[in-house]
């Protein structure tokens, strides 16, 4: 996994957040939402 950053801080979303990210990543073709949050934190 080139360029992943192990992180150990939790987070934590509401349904509406999480169906959000979930949407995120499918648009994506992310297969989990860790991966779309990466991707967020990259991109901020």
């Amino acid at each position: 996994m080139c360029g992943m950053v192990n992180r150990s801080m939790p987070v934590c979303f509401s349904t509406e957040q999480y169906k959000l990210i979930q949407a995120y990543a499918k648009e994506r073709g992310m297969t989990n939402t860790g991966q779309a949050l990466e991707d967020l934190i990259e991109k901020r």
